[in-house]
C-alpha cells in the first residue's frame, strides 16, 4: 500500500508540473480515507488544495477528520465557505465541530449559516463545550429509545434509522424527561423475545461520563473499563451524546503530542506549523528559562571559586554530576506525568508513590556512585576524590528523584499541566542543585580532601 501511495503522489505531481493536471477519481481506487490523507500530506503545499478540491464532497468529509491539523487549517483558510459547509454537512457532529474550531473566526458565521438546520443545532450545541472536555469530543448522533417500548419495536426503529448513525453497538435508553437509564447491545435485539419490554432486558450497570469531564479522564475511563463507547450526560443525568473509542484514540494521540512538545520545552505548534517565526516563538520562552538557569549555574560555580582554585580536579567532574541529576529528574517526572495522564496515579497514593521512587533512587544512586568511585580510583588513583564523587552522585540522584516526582504532583494539585514540570525546568533546577551539592560537600571536606 505504501508503494501505491508514493506512486499516486509522484503521478499527481508529475501531471501538475507538465500542465496536464486534470484529476481522475480512478487514481484513488482502493484507497481508504487515512491513505488519501497520507497522499495529501506527501504532496507539496501548492498541490494539496488542488488535490482536495478534486475529490467529491462525500470522500472529502471522510478524509478531513484524519488530516494533519495544520493541513486542515490550511484548507479551511483557503476553501470557499460554500464548499466547507457542504463538507461539514456530511461529517459526524463531533468532527464538524472540530472543523469549525479550526476555522478562521470570520468564516464561522458564514459557514454555519449554510449548514443544514439539524446539523446546525448539533454543531452549535457542541461548540459551547470546552474542546478538551467530554462534551467537546462527543457525537450527538446515537440511537435513543424509550424504556416502555418492546424489543420488536426497537428492532423496527433500528431498521429505520440505521443509515443515520455510524458504528452502532448500543441503543441508549431514556425516560420521558431524557434521563439516561441504560443500554441494550444490538446483539441482544436478536436474542431477546420481541414481545419483551426494553426495561426488562436493558443493562443499567454501565459507565457514563459527565459532559464537563476532562478528555484525559475520559480516556482513563475507557482504559480502565475496556469500553468501546460511553454515554455522556449533564449534571441532571440527561443523555447528551456518546463518545466512541476512535475519538479516544485521537485524544491519546493529541495528549501525547502535547506532552512530548512540552517535555521538550516547545509548543504545540511544532506538530503542525513549518513557519520559522512560529517555531522560534514557541521555543524561545523555554530557551530563555534554560539560559537563566545556565547563568544561575555559573553564579553558583563562581561562589565556590576558592574551592575550585584549591583543588582544580573537582571541576572536571561537574558535567558528570549535573548530567546525571538532569537525567534522573526527567525519568522520575516522566513516569509520574504518564501515570497522572492515564489515571493510574491517585493523589491518595502520593506518599506511597514518592516513597517508591525514592527507594529506586537509593538503589540507582548506590550503583552509579559505586561505578564512579571505581572508575576514578582506577583512572586517577585518588581514593579521596573517588569517595567525594561517589557520595555526591548518590546525593544528587536521590535529590533529583525527589524533585522529579514531587513537582509534577504539586503542579497537578494546583491544576497546572504536569508536563510543564519537565524539560528545561527540571533539568535546569537539577543542574543548579547538583552543583550546590557537589561543591558544597567538597567545600565542607576541603581540608580533609586537600590533606596528604
Amino acid at each position: 500500500m505504501r508503494e501505491n501511495i508514493e506512486e499516486i503522489i509522484e503521478e499527481f505531481s508529475s501531471l501538475y508540473k507538465s500542465g496536464g493536471y486534470t484529476f481522475s477519481p480512478d487514481i484513488l481506487e482502493g484507497l481508504k480515507p487515512p491513505d488519501m490523507a497520507e497522499v495529501i500530506t506527501g504532496l507539496e503545499k501548492e498541490l494539496r488544495l488542488l488535490f482536495f478540491k478534486s475529490i467529491d464532497s462525500d470522500t472529502a468529509s471522510e478524509i478531513f477528520p484524519v488530516l494533519d491539523e495544520g493541513i486542515g487549517r490550511e484548507f479551511l483558510e483557503e476553501l470557499e465557505p460554500e464548499i466547507i459547509a457542504l463538507i461539514v454537512n456530511l461529517m459526524a457532529s463531533d468532527d464538524a465541530a472540530d472543523a469549525i474550531n479550526l476555522m478562521p473566526s470570520e468564516k464561522i458565521p458564514i459557514v454555519l449559516e449554510k449548514v443544514n438546520r439539524e446539523d446546525y443545532r448539533d454543531i452549535v450545541g457542541l461548540l459551547k463545550f470546552d474542546e478538551e472536555s467530554a462534551g467537546g469530543i462527543m457525537a450527538r448522533e446515537l440511537l435513543v429509545i424509550r424504556k416502555d417500548i418492546t424489543i420488536g419495536e426497537a428492532i423496527e426503529f433500528v431498521r429505520a434509522e440505521v443509515d443515520t448513525v455510524e458504528n452502532i453497538q448500543n441503543l441508549y435508553i431514556v425516560d420521558r424527561k431524557g434521563i439516561f437509564l441504560g443500554v441494550i447491545p444490538i446483539v441482544s435485539l436478536i436474542i431477546e423475545n420481541p414481545g419483551k419490554r426494553v426495561d426488562e432486558v436493558m443493562d443499567t450497570d454501565i459507565e457514563k461520563v459527565n459532559v464537563d469531564m476532562d478528555q484525559e479522564k475520559v480516556a482513563a475511563v475507557f482504559s480502565k473499563y475496556d469500553l468501546y463507547s460511553v454515554a455522556v450526560v449533564d449534571g441532571e443525568g440527561k443523555l447528551l451524546g456518546r463518545i466512541t473509542v476512535d475519538d479516544i484514540i485521537d485524544v491519546i494521540e493529541d495528549e501525547a503530542n502535547e506532552d512530548i512538545s512540552r517535555m521538550a520545552g516547545t509548543g504545540d505548534e511544532e506538530f503542525w506549523t513549518k513557519s520559522p517565526l512560529m517555531l522560534a516563538r514557541a521555543r524561545i520562552p523555554w530557551l530563555i528559562v534554560a539560559l537563566f538557569g545556565g547563568i544561575g549555574s555559573a553564579m553558583v560555580l563562581n561562589g565556590f571559586r576558592e574551592s575550585l582554585e584549591t583543588i582544580l580536579s573537582i571541576a572536571f567532574f561537574v558535567p558528570v554530576i549535573t548530567a546525571m541529576g538532569g537525567n534522573v529528574g526527567i525519568q522520575s517526572s516522566a513516569i509520574v506525568v504518564r501515570e497522572l495522564a492515564t489515571g493510574e496515579f491517585s493523589l491518595s497514593e502520593t506518599g506511597r508513590k514518592i516513597f517508591r521512587e525514592l527507594r529506586v533512587s537509593i538503589l540507582n544512586g548506590t550503583l552509579l556512585g559505586s561505578i564512579l568511585f571505581i572508575v576514578v580510583v582506577i583512572w586517577l588513583k585518588d581514593y579521596k576524590l573517588a569517595t567525594l564523587l561517589g557520595l555526591c552522585l548518590f546525593s544528587v540522584v536521590f535529590w533529583a528523584a525527589l524533585i522529579g516526582t514531587s513537582v509534577p504532583l504539586l503542579l497537578n494539585k494546583i491544576d497546572i499541566d504536569p508536563a510543564l514540570a519537565t524539560g528545561p525546568f527540571i533539568t535546569t533546577f537539577n543542574d543548579i542543585v547538583g552543583i550546590v551539592f557537589y561543591l558544597g560537600i567538597a567545600t565542607i571536606f576541603l581540608e580533609w580532601f586537600a590533606g596528604g
